[in-house]
C-alpha cells in the first residue's frame, strides 16, 4: 500500500465533485465503486491506481496510490 493522504472535495462549474493532488484534479465520477478496502478505485497506469474513501458528510476524500 502507498501513503494515504486526506484532502477536501471541491466542485467545478458543472457541479462535478473532484479533489486535487498537487496540480492534478481527480473527478469522483472517474472512480469505479468497490466492495473492498476502498469506496472507489481508478487506474492511473497499467500497473497502479488510486483508491479513495469518502467521509460521511462528503467533504473530504482519503486517497492512496497503489501498485498491483
Amino acid at each position: 500500500m502507498g501513503k494515504t493522504e486526506t484532502t477536501s472535495i471541491s466542485f467545478d462549474q458543472e457541479g462535478d465533485a473532484y479533489f486535487m493532488v498537487g496540480d492534478l484534479a481527480y473527478y469522483l465520477n472517474e472512480f469505479m465503486e468497490t466492495e473492498g478496502d476502498y469506496d472507489g478505485v481508478t487506474s492511473i497506469t497499467n500497473t497502479g491506481g488510486i483508491g479513495i474513501n469518502i467521509d460521511e458528510v462528503n467533504e473530504e476524500v482519503e486517497y492512496t496510490f497503489f501498485t498491483i
